[in-house]
């Protein structure tokens, strides 16, 4: 990684910390500039405005998201936006902020040519990989030991192409 890369993304992350630790910060600005901090973390640039961002009770997001009550605490979802678990607090919390930030990927993601290569299964694998690593390392910078997992059988396209083949 270059120096001047490294500087970038460094601001970037302290204007992170000091707007979070500031008075009276809003979402709408967190969420500029945790699109500014992932365009320092990776390749992405931001080509339109932020999506919006709903703090919603956690049965409303399972509803969004899950067949089922499920263990999720945010979603993007294109064209709606973010829905986040109404138990989250991404102004104060740096995790909470982290998981705004893994959704935000998403937006970036979306319609980029980066995985159209891939088909299905593998290709939300990837964007999910792609996600959690750009998350942890946001946490990195931050100092913070605790990093984010994404478990083997939250996407297994084997398993997913195996289903298909045998129905």
């Amino acid at each position: 990684m270059s120096s001047a890369r490294r500087l970038c993304i460094a601001l970037a992350l302290i204007s992170t910390v000091s707007f979070a630790q500031s008075a009276a910060p809003d979402l709408e600005s967190l969420v500029r500039q945790l699109m500014r901090t992932i365009e320092g973390l990776s390749d992405y640039r931001a080509a339109s405005e932020p999506p919006p961002v709903f703090q919603v009770p956690q049965h409303v997001l399972e509803a969004k998201v899950c067949a089922q009550p499920c263990n999720v605490s945010a979603a993007y979802i294109p064209r709606e936006g973010i829905f986040l678990a109404g138990n989250l607090d991404p102004m104060r919390e740096p995790l909470d902020r982290a998981a705004l930030l893994h959704e935000l990927v998403h937006h970036f993601q979306q319609g980029h040519a980066k995985f159209a290569h891939l088909s299905g299964c593998e290709r939300e694998r990837a964007k999910e990989q792609e996600a959690y690593a750009l998350q942890n390392a946001y946490l990195a910078a931050l100092g913070l030991s605790k990093r984010v997992t994404l478990y083997d059988g939250e996407l297994d396209c084997a398993a997913d192409n195996l289903e298909r083949v045998h129905p």
